[in-house]
């Protein structure tokens, strides 16, 4: 009896690990994203349209 509450303990915390992680790398990716120079946010918008790093021609 005392293993099966350890393991429903255990499979109750894996997914809220599993949360938490991943809500740490969308709000570390958010706020890099945010705090990016206007230059590199340029950048970062045409990249997969752009062939190499020159700036396209208007």
């Amino acid at each position: 009896m005392f293993k099966r509450i350890i393991l429903d303990e255990w499979a109750n915390l894996v997914p809220m690990v599993a949360f938490g992680v991943l809500f740490t790398v969308f709000l570390v990716t958010t706020l890099r994203a945010i705090r990016l120079k206007p230059d590199e946010q340029k950048r970062m918008a045409d990249l997969p349209l752009q062939d190499s790093d020159k700036p396209s021609d208007p």
